[in-house]
């Protein structure tokens, strides 16, 4: 089964939301009524080796750091900031102490970086290395932004240049900061993390808000050695994609902390689909396809 076909699935299957859940299952972070000016965000990742990162290739240390920034990343997206993290580990048998340890090295490092604190989790044996982190985080009610807020017309943005996902999957900063810089001062209308790939991330954004898009190739910010077809299917970039009225978006671009963001595209009517312009004006059916979480790759 496709990894989206059964979010969708579990999303149906879970009902209708009880009284104090803002959103469920369907974007980067459940929200939760809190107070009367925030919300509580909770989100989780489980990152498995040979999916995730490679036992005996990848230092543990930074194997431990990504487990936490992923989470991180989520809270970014829906313009956030994290606090707690639970953390839950399945260890192989043949694992020594030094590389757990080291493990956690990685993990506690991220955490003093970024204020969060460590409150609890589970450890079990297991068949290969599992880290499961779940984050939760707060966000004031007039900055939390969704996947379902973009309108037609409007255009599509992305933090960047785009990072090679490939190489940098361990080591990637995540764009907390922008998040903060965007939500405080403009009016972001939706927004994802680029953790599967554009094409993927973007048709997210486009479901969720009932819209069609038009991506842009010559207008991709890649890093160098970035191949176009690894930022729209590879992923593991991290990057903020997110969307804008024309007005906004143009505020931002004149602004003194405009670099790092680009135009990549624009919203449209969901009956005109998700379209790729390439580099010399032909446009074809965007595919939504990208990183596979289930093997299927």
């Amino acid at each position: 089964m496709k990894e989206l076909a059964l979010i969708a699935d579990i999303q149906k299957r879970a009902g209708k939301m009880s009284k104090g859940v803002k959103l469920g299952i369907g974007d980067d972070c459940a929200v939760l009524d809190h107070d009367k000016t925030s919300y509580l965000l909770w989100a989780a990742d489980m990152l498995i080796d040979g999916t995730h990162f490679r036992v005996g290739k990848d230092p543990y240390n930074k194997i431990g750091r990504k487990a936490v920034a992923v989470n991180i990343s989520d809270i970014a997206a829906m313009g956030g900031l994290p606090k707690y993290i639970i953390v839950s580990i399945g260890v192989p048998k043949n694992m020594n102490l030094a590389a757990i340890r080291a493990i956690y090295s990685g993990i506690f490092g991220i955490c003093k970086e970024y204020g969060i604190k460590v409150v609890g989790g589970d450890t079990n044996r297991s068949g290969k290395l599992v880290i499961d982190v779940s984050v939760l985080g707060r966000v004031g009610k007039k900055l939390l932004v969704t996947r379902s807020g973009a309108k037609e017309k409007e255009l599509i943005l992305i933090t960047g240049p785009v990072r090679n996902g490939k190489k940098e999957h361990l080591t990637f900063d995540q764009r907390l900061q922008e998040s903060k810089f965007l939500t405080g001062r403009y009016k972001v209308t939706s927004m994802i993390d680029t953790s599967d790939g554009i094409a993927m991330d973007i048709g997210r954004i486009c479901r969720e808000s009932n819209t069609g898009c038009r991506l842009y190739a010559a207008a991709m910010p890649l890093s160098k050695g970035l191949t176009l077809e690894d930022a729209l299917y590879y992923g593991e970039s991290f990057e903020l994609l997110f969307t804008m009225r024309d007005n906004e978006a143009h505020r931002l671009l004149r602004g003194m902390n405009a670099s790092g963001y680009s135009v990549i595209g624009e919203i449209t009517h969901k009956r005109k689909g998700l379209r790729l312009i390439d580099r010399a004006g032909r446009s074809s059916v965007l595919s939504t396809e990208g990183y596979r979480h289930l093997g299927e790759r």
